[in-house]
């Protein structure tokens, strides 16, 4: 169902990001100049914008103070009020920066806050990466930076303010870009992406948070083709995997086609 939306509404974009809170679609960054109005020299949207569910209007946030720069290809997740925001790329550029908006601040002074490790490594520059929260903990997983592709898994801490390269058991996914996340209590369930020779991946992979392990699934039956850019979310105990892109399709499907994965069977 196409939802009829008022108020300020984005600029047309891909390669933002989304997350969910309450009756509230948080929608930051994103490539604009896909757009037939928009010119190269244009800079990239670094605004926020909330969607009211029930009312179905857009706002605006006008933030004070230091923010990121407006990108694509970053990876967002929800910590409590806190609306993270790590990496991406502005055209040749790559980041890995994390930043956090905080909703309780609209009651007051909207503002940014940046995360800076107090010491350490820290992830790659990367785009096309995912993001999930567990507790107190930003977990990343894949992404590239354009010469490299990545299936190294980091968490930030937020307690200690320190990233950490995870030392993990079982099968690793392999290095790619572009996959999707969804969280179902304590595993972290990836799906699909891109490979370092360009293919579309149709992998389903599991990353268990409290025992550091990998673990791949095969021969589960009719299952999602192999995709990149697709979103996926998590119910209760169901995941489900919508859209996407493929450069070489394995076989032709209907782009509004929802797959559900049922973890408790």
């Amino acid at each position: 169902m196409l939802v009829q939306t008022g108020g300020e509404v984005p600029s047309p974009q891909v390669g933002h990001a989304s997350a969910l809170v309450s009756n509230v679609l948080i929608v930051w960054g994103g490539d604009m100049k896909t757009d037939s109005k928009a010119r190269l020299t244009d800079k990239l949207d670094d605004g926020l914008y909330l969607l009211n569910l029930v009312s179905r209007e857009w706002t605006r946030v006008g933030v004070q103070g230091p923010s990121p720069v407006g990108r694509y290809g970053h990876a967002v997740t929800m910590v409590s009020s806190k609306f993270f925001v790590f990496g991406g790329q502005v055209d040749g550029q790559f980041l890995n920066d994390l930043w956090a908006f905080d909703l309780n601040s609209l009651r007051a002074k909207a503002t940014w806050e940046l995360f800076e490790p107090s010491s350490g490594p820290k992830p790659a520059r990367q785009t096309g990466h995912v993001c999930i929260n567990y507790g107190d903990r930003v977990i990343v997983f894949g992404g590239t930076d354009g010469q490299y592709h990545y299936n190294d898994t980091w968490e930030f801490n937020l307690a200690t303010h320190k990233w950490t390269e995870l030392q993990y058991i079982g099968y690793t996914p392999a290095p790619q870009e572009g996959h999707a996340a969804a969280l179902v209590d304590n595993v972290m369930y990836i799906f699909g992406g891109r490979g370092v020779d360009g293919k579309d991946l149709g992998d389903l992979a599991a990353f268990k948070i409290t025992n550091n392990r990998w673990f791949m699934f095969q021969n589960m039956g009719p299952s999602p083709s192999g995709r990149s850019r697709h979103a996926m979310a998590a119910m209760g105990a169901r995941v489900f995997v919508l859209g996407g892109e493929s450069y070489a399709p394995s076989k032709p499907e209907d782009a509004t086609l929802i797959h559900v994965l049922d973890t408790s069977a």
